[in-house]
């Protein structure tokens, strides 16, 4: 049978009536005295936890405190001053002087924090070095002669085993001093953090700040209703009392009594136990064995310690509970009768007036469903949600069209825009290959014609070089300053030219068994007049070792040239050059050429591989800067790589990694 949605909605508002009704009237009879017990004593509960929130509010915000309190200046200059005859090395400043800020911080700290009753400063020993304390409403700073050594405090013990930044939280107990307990009690816990000495990083001393917490307490007892017969009692977690009706039974394990509320209510003990329930437990007289209904609600206020809590326990006759709510349950059943009656009318009233913009809600979403435009048939003029449902559909139908339109707009431009780009690239690219490709012809033939003319002038230059016996001293110098800048610039263009071949892919490299023994002994042979001439010593570690490698010879050749060059050219006088070895994984040889000289900063370190880039405070040497970037690209052609590591002022290591000949 199709029932329209007016008597679909009536029947369920009368059925909904009917079993609200039938549930309500059999728990308020089979349940009612558990409810009236649980509403009483949850609502203890809800009070307990929210007196509560100030104590734990006051523990989860003192991290902030005491980590910027050993953070402050001031502790850095007492240590300082301590260990240099009451002078701070840094800036002179006095050990008198640096307790006087710190006491003043102390100060400062406490007039903002209410609750906060002492902070001090102690030394790894357990002396105290500052203290201040807070006397009804005077500030009091603790002269010399009255600091107290407190290294048998477990307190004390425990926060200087910390790590630097954690943070200690001492059980609630009563304030001591000079191992007295102060009179009248004065319920405290402390928070402390380790001090590290930043010269060494080792632990100097403890940052203590004493929090009063008698009075959140009394606001937790405060706060707790007390109706009828009703009794109090507030514990720590081993359910030692801390507030009690007879206060001798508080604090006993620093009175010297053993009074808990385990002794007193067996029923609690299993709540007092490790990993016990959490939760707010209320037991009913059968349970408690007694004629009161007993609660108990922990507030957990320590994070890093989740096993802490202070247990509020909440004792009351259970007839009294039973004879307060009689009365008005009397009241509340006749009220809930006549509201069943009034609110089945109101359901069937109700829920025709709903169902009618509803239908038209349904009709208007199949109509858009069959054609994708607004609906003629909108409950728009309804109130309440229907109204507004029906005027957000609408609103999104037309969005729906605005940006259908504005994705089709923004395709064809993004369309647009990616062929543009793309042609942009294209050209940008083919131009690019275009001045490559210029530059390296541009290189290739400028060494060619360059090599002719310079050939030429070497030759000249030889021939004078032969008759040099006819000329005079000047002369003969001229003709080897000839013969030697002619050498260099033909080098220079030979290396320019082995750049322009390697950048255009026509220089090949063919790999084959090389001895490093003779490579080293031809390499050598060249550069030790060179480095005689400036009073330099070489350590070759390395011949004799009989190594082989996979390499073009030549090339490898070039590339010990150049490393043994720069370092001759870029070394100390009167320094040394060590070259060594190490086999890498089996598979290459590590070979290193180390100076003494002027070292490398990362910038030029960073710069080193570039071509024609002349590094800062040697332009004065001679070369063109390329170098370094054939070496990497030919043994990089040679399956190898090249390195470097450098400390400015005491010299460099460029190292090349070289593939072994595994035949």
């Amino acid at each position: 049978m199709n029932l329209s949605s007016t008597h679909k909605m009536s029947l369920m508002g009368i059925l909904l009536v009917l079993v609200s009704t039938g549930t309500v009237s059999w728990v308020f009879h089979s349940k009612v005295s558990t409810i009236l017990v649980d509403n009483a004593l949850q609502a203890i509960a809800v009070e307990a936890e929210e007196a509560g929130g100030n104590l734990r509010n006051i523990v989860n915000n003192h991290d902030e405190d005491i980590l910027f309190l050993a953070s402050t200046p001031p502790f850095q200059g007492i240590l300082r001053a301590r260990s240099s005859s009451g002078i701070d090395e840094l800036d002179s400043t006095t050990y008198s002087q640096w307790t006087a800020r710190l006491e003043t911080i102390f100060e400062s700290l406490l007039e903002r924090k209410e609750n906060y009753y002492k902070i001090r400063f102690i030394d790894n020993s357990g002396q105290e070095l500052v203290s201040v304390y807070r006397s009804s409403s005077e500030l009091i700073q603790t002269k010399a002669e009255d600091l107290q050594n407190k290294a048998h405090r477990p307190y004390v013990e425990k926060t200087l085993e910390l790590a630097d930044g954690d943070i200690y939280l001492s059980e609630i107990n009563l304030n001591r001093e000079y191992g007295q307990i102060v009179v009248p009690h004065q319920q405290v816990f402390r928070i402390a953090t380790p001090v590290y000495d930043e010269r060494n990083n080792t632990i100097a001393g403890l940052v203590v700040v004493t929090f009063e917490a008698g009075q959140a307490l009394r606001e937790i007892q405060g706060h707790v209703r007390k109706d009828g017969d009703g009794v109090i009692y507030i514990t720590n977690e081993q359910g030692g009392y801390l507030l009690h009706p007879d206060m001798k039974k508080a604090h006993g394990s620093d009175l010297g009594t053993t009074h808990k509320i385990q002794q007193d209510i067996p029923q609690l003990a299993r709540y007092f136990l490790p990993n016990s329930s959490v939760e707010p437990v209320t037991l009913m007289p059968d349970e408690s064995n007694g004629q009161d209904v007993v609660s108990i609600t922990k507030i957990f206020f320590d994070k890093d310690q989740p096993q802490r809590f202070i247990g509020v326990v909440m004792t009351r006759n259970y007839k009294g509970i039973l004879a307060e709510e009689s009365a008005a349950l009397n009241d509340i059943i006749w009220v809930v009768l006549l509201l069943i009656i009034g609110s089945t009318g109101i359901a069937i009233l109700f829920s025709i007036h709903l169902a009618r913009p509803i239908r038209q809600m349904t009709l208007a979403v199949k109509q858009f469903t069959d054609s994708p435009s607004i609906p003629t048939n909108l409950p728009l003029n309804s109130t309440g949600e229907i109204g507004t449902l029906a005027q957000s559909f609408k609103t999104m139908i037309q969005q729906i069209e605005q940006s259908q339109g504005q994705l089709e707009q923004m395709n064809l431009e993004l369309e647009s825009r990616v062929e543009t780009r793309t042609e942009d690239l294209d050209r940008a690219r083919i131009e690019a290959e275009r001045a490559n490709q210029a530059k390296s012809e541009f290189l290739s033939r400028m060494s060619h014609e360059l090599r002719t003319p310079m050939n030429a002038i070497l030759g000249f230059g030889q021939i004078l070089e032969l008759d040099i016996q006819g000329f005079n001293a000047n002369q003969s110098d001229c003709v080897k300053e000839i013969l030697n800048a002619g050498h260099h610039l033909l080098q220079l263009i030979n290396e320019i030219l082995d750049l322009a071949q390697i950048e255009s892919g026509k220089l090949a490299v063919v790999t084959e068994a090389v001895d490093i023994d003779e490579i080293l002994e031809q390499s050598l042979g060249l550069i030790q007049p060179l480095a005689a001439e400036r009073g330099l010593t070489i350590d070759d570690q390395i011949s004799g070792k009989g190594y082989s490698v996979q390499a073009d010879a030549v090339r490898f050749k070039q590339i010990l040239l150049n490393l043994l060059s720069n370092a001759v050219k870029y070394n100390r006088t009167n320094g040394h050059i060590t070259l060594d070895s190490e086999l890498i994984n089996k598979q290459h040889l590590r070979i290193r050429i180390t100076d003494n000289g002027l070292g490398l900063s990362d910038k030029n370190i960073r710069k080193l591989f570039t071509s024609f880039e002349r590094l800062e405070k040697q332009h004065n040497i001679e070369g063109a800067g390329i170098g370094l970037v054939i070496s990497k690209h030919l043994i990089e052609l040679m399956g190898g790589v090249i390195g470097v590591e450098s400390t400015l002022d005491k010299g460099s290591t460029f190292w090349i990694d070289i593939p072994l000949n595994q035949t």
